[in-house]
């Protein structure tokens, strides 16, 4: 019988099918004039060669199985074509959603674009259930008769219901489910069938994803089987986690990496003990994977601006396909995001497209367009145009006197670091060595590149399986049949009956059952898979191990536990080809590599066992292969290409390449910081709301690169380095200094900074720093924010510069005493996330230091350089305003003024004059000038509004003047804890002002602290961003200086004793105007036990500003409600609850 397998993408559509040991393939157009399923028209095509007829019907008896993939969910979701849906919640929550964890996702872009919603419709439910220890309390149950009332009104054909802690507490959404059947709903989506995890904003958004794609999963999957007699359980349909479902269970969840999936799958049939990466090089962009015996799973993900927390192949993506554009900006070599995409597409299609990735191929002669159908230009009818291609770079070439070929090898050397970065996303940040394993190439555009990005990663082999243009379908063919289940439990493990737990899980049709625990250490929140088998804790500690480098001595939390009923499916037979006579070269062609043209062998096809040297270009059917002059290519019986690779000497490319690279490296080393830190910490503040920052500085303390943390962070932490090159004259390797103060660089004393040097003979060449924020580091009020402090002293712990880590010994004694008499109320988290802190520390210094040793001059000159970039772009930013001096002010609401003078010289060059501004203050609003530097840093980014390194250089051509002893540089003893979250954002709203870019955003960070003796909780909470000439403010986001998370309302209700009753956006509260202010929200909280709670926050006096005629948004509001009276507290206030 007939075996296919079809993969449905957004341009083709590939068909692997097996008969009587014999393989058909077929690659046809996804849509096209001639048919109204690509699916249906590839299986008519292939049983018309398998029985010489063509059928109309297709006849399920011809067929074992058909399996499908499809991106027709994805394409869906990109194009925002699902299906019209009304979201369903919790009373007081309708905004939950689009307020998300309240993160911005560019934060120096003053045009915030937050993601579309998905739904049209929101209602709110009056119900309401609360985690009580191991179960609920109902607080409100459902009213029948206001549901149907509700359900009345809704205009939409698709439900997604979301109710609080449904992930624990069923009954409320199988409620609504029971009664909206009663109407003509098209699809109901219930978040505790979807996706039932703890996290409400997690739990939801996968919800509404599943409610709007859902109904196009249906109508797509009709449209197939209408072409269809027989027996419809033959058809099986590929889901995002690399199994195969019914056509009933293929749901808009489960549905996003369908096609993606099959090639990770594929992977299992090549995979022999050693552990390959997939490499998959398509038109936009570059998918990549690993596969170690088993598919490796994530239950987090963001596709097109939406999470979803249902299982999937952990695929990383890369914008660096064939159509990724080419930019040469700042003196930079940029590759990608953006894409030329098919239509115009690269330059060489002759349709008046972009500069790309396949130009620069076709430039340096890696493809040949002879070998190309004549399918191009705007007639359809030429050939790839090299002409055209070699033009367009001639045009760069020029800038930088170089040849075109050097310009486009450079533009090749960025997308494969670019690639290789990616891989180092799903191996070096699991603890895995990437030189171990074979890079296995697919896609139509990976061989071009396979042996380059396996090269900058130390792999020695690489594997072409001989269908790698359509390998994807080749994985659907072998995948396994699963049905799963997945439920949230949150208990500790010493607590929970595990083989009961299990037992609720059942289903008939299976060949093995796999139980997996998601484990997870309390107080943490990254949880682990593991096998239940009987050394399930040992495995589960040395995967944590490998991952995070330690063990913590806490309990064990089940975090969630998944069942698989596994259907096995046979791998299927390849037939083995004969050995015959060597193919020879169709021709040779000079090719352009490794910084100058060869002589390259170009081939069509190799016979079976046989071998090749480079440099050749193998051009294969469905995909090119580039050889290098070291690279060994040798045919399997199969048809399959492995290629061996030998030490090379590659040429050193040109400054501005070689600067473009390290500018992605020294990012990618910051963000490897971040993800160290948020990874090894323990505190929800650095684990959940993400407040922390990473930096690499130069020699001198100069800031060189970031990761795009916490602004406020980022500009002021090179203060804190020279702060320590002056205070520690003699400076050596594995020392690591800490402080909290601001008169050494610091902002508030929670911020608490790690800096380490990097010694050579002697000799500092670079430094690294991390900054986190504490949520406790002692103080008069728990949370170490005090509204009324009136000096550092009440504000915590003053930690002053000093050795941390000395010889290797972590002086953990100090620094404890120093928060214990502080009386700090959580000191183990505070060691813990200070460890975490180092070990971020020591992965930059690893990564930095592995640059070095490459080539040391190159990267101390880099160094300067990129500082030097960012510099002569500030200039002339300047340069273009023809007006010389700009004014501006502000009030505090305690009266003070924030004045700003600006005056423009000739070299473009500017001096920020805060002098009259007010003298210190006796409250805690004055803010260390290293905070000031900030926000200027901050301000003068965001209005360049363009894609250039954060570094020093953007302030060198800037002087600051202030007052000492003001409320811009206060006295060493001065309080500063609300300068930091208050003040700082003042000083943009008034720079940004002074140029006219923008109206005033929120004007603070809105901090929330409560706790009592044995803990402190922290947040900060969103508000709107001001509108800009040409666009409205964002809505119930943060701005300007902070772009922290929120931790999840069910997360908080489960660890913390209050009751959030209400966090929604606060209506019509921007500015009006042609363009209008951005919402601010609303969130009230009922406290479930005596605590003390502050409050530090602004424009409760004045009200943000309009610009340019526009009207002022309102003021902020902070009430109490005690015994049913309405308190209104002022913007610092201080509190006992009952």
């Amino acid at each position: 019988m007939v075996k296919i397998a079809i993969d449905r993408g957004g341009t083709f559509t590939d068909i692997y099918a097996v008969y009587k040991d014999r393989v058909y393939v077929k690659k046809i157009l996804s849509n096209s004039s001639h048919y109204d399923d690509s699916n249906s028209e590839g299986i008519r095509r292939v049983l018309e060669d398998i029985f010489g007829k063509r059928a109309k019907v297709i006849d399920l008896d011809h067929f074992e199985w058909i399996r499908f993939g499809t991106t027709i969910a994805t394409n869906a979701l990109l194009e925002k074509k699902g299906e019209n849906v009304a979201l369903l919640t919790t009373k007081g929550f309708r905004d939950l959603l689009d307020i998300g964890y309240q993160n911005r996702p560019d934060i120096f872009s003053l045009k915030i674009e937050k993601r579309k919603l998905l739904y049209k419709e929101v209602f709110e439910i009056d119900e309401r259930v609360y985690p009580d220890q191991n179960s609920f309390k109902i607080y409100k149950k459902i009213c029948e008769s206001n549901l149907r009332d509700i359900l009345k009104k809704v205009k939409s054909k698709s439900l997604a219901v979301l109710f609080l802690h449904s992930y624990g507490y069923e009954e409320h959404e199988k409620k609504v489910l029971e009664i909206a059947k009663e109407y003509e709903f098209e699809n109901i989506s219930l978040s505790c069938e979807v996706a039932p995890i703890l996290r409400a904003v997690d739990r939801g958004d996968t919800t509404v994803l599943d409610a709007y794609l859902t109904p196009i999963l249906r109508r797509y999957i009709k449209n197939i089987v209408k072409n269809f007699k027989g027996d419809k359980s033959k058809l099986y349909f590929m889901k995002s986690d690399g199994g195969l479902c019914a056509a009933k269970d293929f749901r808009g969840s489960v549905a996003l990496l369908s096609g993606p999936a099959g090639g990770v799958v594929a992977l299992k049939s090549i995979y022999k003990k050693t552990p390959l990466i997939g490499f998959d090089m398509g038109g936009t962009s570059t998918d990549v994977c690993r596969y170690d015996g088993e598919i490796e799973l994530r239950y987090s993900q963001e596709v097109a601006g939406s999470r979803v927390v249902t299982p999937s192949v952990d695929i990383h993506t890369v914008a660096a396909g064939g159509g990724s554009r080419l930019f040469f900006k700042n003196k930079m070599f940029i590759v990608g995001p953006k894409s030329s995409g098919s239509n115009p597409g690269p330059v060489c299609y002759g349709r008046g497209g972009f500069l790309s990735i396949t130009d620069a191929n076709l430039v340096t002669k890696r493809l040949d367009p002879s070998l190309f159908p004549k399918i191009f230009g705007e007639n359809q009818n030429e050939p790839l145009s090299y002409e055209l291609a070699f033009k367009e770079f001639e045009k760069i070439a020029k800038r930088v006197n170089k040849s075109v070929e050097e310009v486009a090898e450079g533009f090749l050397d960025v997308a494969n670091e670019n690639m290789a970065n990616a891989i180092k996303e799903i191996t070096v940040k699991k603890g895995f060595e990437p030189s171990s394993h074979i890079l296995c190439s697919f896609g139509g555009a990976g061989g071009q590149h396979a042996v380059a990005v396996a090269r900058r990663l130390g792999i020695k082999k690489i594997f072409i399986h001989k269908d790698s243009g359509i390998l994807s379908a080749v994985g659907i063919a072998n995948a396994d049949i699963v049905k799963s289940f997945t439920k949230s439990i949150d208990l500790p493990l010493d607590r929970v009956d595990i083989k009961a737990l299990f037992t609720q899980f059942r289903y008939d049709d299976y060949d093995e059952i796999k139980k997996s625990l998601l484990l997870r250490y309390e107080g943490t929140q990254t949880p682990i898979e593991v096998v239940y088998e009987k050394n399930f804790i040992e495995k589960f500690k040395k995967i944590h191990k490998r991952i995070f480098g330690f063990l913590l001595d806490k309990r064990l939390i089940i975090d969630s536990i998944k069942v698989d009923f596994v259907k096995k499916s046979k791998i299927l037979k390849r037939k083995k080809q004969a050995k015959k006579k060597d193919e020879d070269p169709i021709k040779f062609q000079k090719i352009f590599l490794n910084g100058r043209w060869q002589k390259s062998a170009v081939y069509q096809e190799l016979s079976p066992f046989q071998k090749i040297k480079g440099p050749a270009i193998i051009a294969l059917e469905t995909t090119t292969i580039v050889l290098d002059e070291k690279s060994f290519a040798k045919c399997n019986e199969y048809g399959d290409i492995t290629i061996e690779l030998e030490d090379l000497k590659t040429k050193k490319s040109f400054k501005e390449v070689e600067f473009s690279v390290l500018s992605n490296r020294f990012k990618f080393i910051a963000t490897k910081m971040g993800d160290v830190l948020k990874k090894t910490a323990i505190s929800t503040n650095i684990k959940e709301r993400e407040d922390f920052s990473c930096a690499i500085f130069d020699a001198k303390g100069d800031l060189v690169s970031n990761a795009p943390h916490i602004p406020v962070h980022l500009g002021s932490m090179s203060s804190v380095v020279k702060s320590i090159i002056k205070k520690f004259p003699k400076i050596s390797q594995s020392t690591t200094y800490i402080t909290n103060v601001p008169y050494e660089g610091g902002s508030h004393l929670p911020d608490i900074t790690v800096v380490t040097p990097y010694v050579e003979n002697g000799e500092v060449l670079f430094w690294v720093a991390s900054r986190g924020h504490h949520a406790d580091i002692g103080g008069i009020t728990p949370g170490s924010m005090p509204p009324f402090s009136k000096n550092l002293e009440e504000e915590g712990a003053i930690i002053e510069a000093f050795e941390i880590v000395k010889d290797g010994r972590f002086y953990e004694e100090i620094i404890r005493d120093l928060l214990k008499n502080a009386k700090a109320r959580n000191i183990e988290d505070n060691i813990s996330d200070i460890k975490a802190q180092i070990s971020a520390n020591l992965e930059g210094i690893k990564g930095v230091e592995s640059l070095l040793r490459e080539n040391k001059k190159l990267l101390l000159s880099f160094m300067d350089q990129i500082q030097k970039i960012s510099e002569d772009e500030v200039r002339r930013f300047f340069k273009r305003f023809k007006k010389k001096e700009f004014f501006a002010k502000d009030f505090l609401d305690n009266g003070a003024l924030i004045s700003l003078k600006v005056t423009i010289d000739k070299s473009g060059g500017a001096i920020f004059d805060f002098t009259k501004s007010s003298f210190e203050l006796l409250s805690n609003q004055n803010t260390p000038i290293s905070v000031l530097k900030s926000a200027v840093i901050y301000s003068i980014r965001s209005m360049l509004n363009k894609d250039i390194p954060l570094n020093e250089g953007l302030i060198k051509p800037i002087k600051i003047k202030v007052l000492k002893n003001s409320l811009l540089d206060p006295s060493k003893d001065a309080a500063v804890v609300g300068g930091n979250v208050t003040t700082s954002q003042r000083i943009v709203d008034v720079i940004l002002k002074a140029f006219k870019i923008s109206a005033a955003s929120q004007g603070c960070m809105n901090n929330l602290i409560f706790g009592d003796d044995s803990f402190g909780y922290y947040e900060t909470i969103a508000g709107g961003s001001g509108a800009i000439e040409g666009a409205n403010g964002a809505s119930g986001v943060h701005t300007h200086m902070t772009n922290t998370k929120i931790t999840d309302v069910e997360i908080i209700e489960r660890n913390y004793p209050v009751k959030i009753n209400r966090f929604s956006l606060r209506k019509n509260s921007g500015g009006k105007g042609k363009y209008r202010g951005g919402d601010g929200v609303i969130r009230e909280i009922e406290f479930l036990k005596p605590l003390d709670v502050a409050i530090l926050s602004e424009r409760r006096v004045f009200a943000p500003f309009g610009l340019k005629g526009g009207k002022d948004g309102k003021r902020g509001e902070n009430i109490l409600l005690r015994d049913n009276i309405r308190y209104n507290l002022t913007s610092k206030a201080t509190f006992r609850v009952k």
